[in-house]
């Protein structure tokens, strides 16, 4: 089917009427003793057409869509709700997380690649929801601001105070993703002098291991959840971790849609199930890690999102300076002692 439909010229036409005035017909032939013929000819609708939608349920022209009407709604409340917590989400995302919603549906189409939506089907599901869904030009952070402006950093702080207002600070959870290699970096060496570009013989791969932190605003730190880069995940890997750690595996050895769901539902859950009122998550705004069941999860729990500036991480996520960095000292002088 063509993007853009055209009738062909010479073609006989149809009417068309307005659903909403339709409806009306419906409601009233329903509440009142009217006719058939008499309220199709006060609204001015051809007698058939009142008569097929009274008698039958009609389904709508064109191609059905992949998803059924309840699933698109579905989809909307959750894509506002993305919007309420500050962090709309663009038409990449969308296709994203429709994919996300058929994988974890079991669901294949054929008419999508792999589960994953086209532009046109973004751009269809726009028109059929542009009454409570629309797109607007944002105000990106460019990289090349070498800092974040202050600003931004003082309104940040400024909408953090007022999401936190009156929520207890076991309530609060700062969560950060990293990667831990086997590389131990450079340092520095004693070479002769004059040699410019000393070099030192280390085995290392590219492999890597990522792990979310996650700690509360009172300094209770829950347990980390690991993600190996490997297709099977060994009983060995798991053994003489942290108490309670949780371990997972994916192929690019990061947190994906699926993980972070199993996070929020393994760690972030259990440690929040006794504790009552409203409960706040900050972190990085990474589209790849929400999901509609997540955003739907968190909801339900009275679990909000905050979300940290772009590109101001070195400034406002805690953990970097506060855990990772020593954690990292520590690594790597473990790594040098192990070789």
């Amino acid at each position: 089917m063509p993007r853009n439909y055209v009738p062909k010229p010479g073609a006989k036409r149809y009417k068309k009427y307005d659903d909403q005035v339709i409806k009306q017909a419906l409601d009233e032939i329903d509440l009142t003793k009217n006719s058939l013929s008499a309220v199709a000819e006060k609204y001015n609708i051809a007698k058939s057409v009142l008569c097929r939608h009274k008698n039958r349920e009609m389904k709508p022209h064109g191609r059905p869509t992949a998803l059924t009407k309840d699933e698109e709604l579905y989809l909307v409340e959750h894509l506002n709700t993305c919007g309420d917590w500050g962090y709309p989400l663009d038409t990449t995302d969308l296709r994203y997380i429709i994919k996300m919603y058929l994988d974890s549906m079991n669901i294949r189409h054929k008419i999508f690649k792999n589960n994953m939506p086209g532009i046109d089907y973004v751009n269809g599901f726009m028109k059929r929801h542009a009454n409570k869904l629309s797109k607007r030009i944002c105000q990106n952070i460019k990289r090349a601001r070498a800092a974040v402006s202050s600003d931004i950093i003082k309104e940040y702080f400024g909408e953090l105070a007022k999401s936190l207002e009156n929520v207890p600070t076991q309530n609060i959870i700062n969560y950060d993703e990293t990667n831990l290699t086997d590389d131990p970096g450079r340092k520095k060496v004693i070479v002769r002098r004059g040699c410019k570009y000393p070099e030192r013989v280390v085995n290392h791969s590219k492999g890597s291991i990522s792990l979310m932190m996650s700690a509360t605003a009172d300094g209770i730190f829950l347990p980390p959840y690991v993600v190996y880069k490997a297709a099977h995940l060994y009983d060995s890997w798991t053994t003489r971790g942290p108490h309670n750690a949780r371990f997972n595996r994916s192929s690019s050895g990061w947190f994906d849609g699926d993980i972070f769901e199993d996070w929020v539902k393994t760690i972030v859950i259990p440690f929040w199930e006794k504790k009552e009122g409203k409960k706040i998550l900050i972190g990085d705004n990474l589209s790849s890690h929400l999901s509609v069941d997540v955003i739907k999860l968190c909801q339900e729990k009275d679990i909000h999102f905050i979300f940290l500036p772009a590109n101001s991480t070195h400034l406002t996520q805690p953990l970097d300076v506060a855990v990772f960095r020593p954690m990292k000292i520590i690594w790597r002088h473990l790594l040098n002692k192990w070789r």
